[in-house]
């Protein structure tokens, strides 16, 4: 199992985070295997509403994917990706284009965990339609599936229409970077069913990291058995498991006798670089 990170659900200051370059770089020198960033592009005024996760409401985060272009530029082992991309704020024929650039240039280090964001005045700020936030997020999945795979694409669905139209570069890893469901629930099993390649479940309490492993046991169970139901194998699917909280190697060890590919630990908010360091080199002694 490797061992990863992933950048704080909630910056303290609406300042910038240290550079992405900076942070992946000393992840890369410490030992961890990935960087995982968040994506929230706008922070709504007027919106209070908060979640488990962003306690006090959307966060201020860099720009993601110039973020991972960063990181990319500046790793060369380190996987790199999203948890998650928030897919319906972006034009899928773009959005295609910037990821199959960021895996071919990085030479197939990208991941992409992919959700919808639970702030309805953040999307709908953006272009997305959250009532049909799933299925927005469907169709823009298997568009992009299919401009990172096929010389010539045309499609005419629901949320977008494309006339006949050339993508390159296409992914190097083919046929597209790995494309990881951020939902729990039965719904969210069966959307990875329909339409991703693995899981990228978020715990973020003492309970949930507690109880996690055999949730991850009893979760992979119900998905494998709704692949087949749809004629799909997914007994050997990439499980991403993204941890909040105290994580050491005894915890470690727990996830990695479930079987699952990647544990990501969430690192704080950084001030400095040489704090990022610190921290990172601190994290490693504990759990690498």
């Amino acid at each position: 199992m490797f061992v990863g990170v992933s950048r704080p659900t909630a910056p303290h200051f609406p300042i910038p985070d240290v550079d992405a370059a900076l942070v992946a770089r000393h992840a890369e020198n410490c030992g961890f295997e990935s960087i995982l960033y968040g994506e929230h592009p706008i922070r709504p005024v007027a919106e209070h509403t908060a979640n488990e996760v962003h306690t006090e409401g959307v966060p201020y985060f860099q720009e993601t994917i110039v973020a991972l272009s960063r990181v990319s530029a500046m790793t060369t082992r380190i996987r790199f990706g999203f948890g998650v991309c928030l897919v319906m704020q972006h034009h899928p024929v773009r959005l295609a284009k910037q990821l199959a650039c960021l895996d071919y240039y990085s030479g197939g280090r990208l991941m992409v965990g992919v959700g919808t964001g639970w702030s309805k005045a953040e999307a709908e700020a953006i272009g997305g339609n959250f009532s049909r936030r799933w299925a927005q997020t469907a169709e823009a999945v298997k568009l992009m599936r299919e401009l990172w795979t096929k010389e010539c694409v045309e499609h005419d669905g629901e949320f977008f229409k494309v006339p006949p139209v050339h993508c390159f570069p296409q992914p190097k890893q083919q046929p597209g970077p790995p494309i990881l469901m951020g939902a729990n629930g039965e719904k969210g099993f069966q959307r990875i069913v329909d339409f991703c390649d693995g899981w990228m479940p978020a715990l973020v309490t003492p309970e949930q990291i507690a109880e996690g492993p055999e949730f991850i046991r009893t979760a992979r169970a119900q998905i494998v058995e709704l692949a087949q139901q749809k004629g799909r194998d997914m007994s050997r699917m990439p499980i991403t498991v993204i941890l909040r909280g105290a994580v050491d190697r005894n915890v470690i060890q727990r996830f990695e006798d479930t079987g699952i590919e990647r544990v990501n630990i969430i690192i704080p908010y950084f001030e400095t670089e040489d704090q990022a360091r610190e921290q990172l080199e601190k994290l490693a002694a504990n759990v690498l």
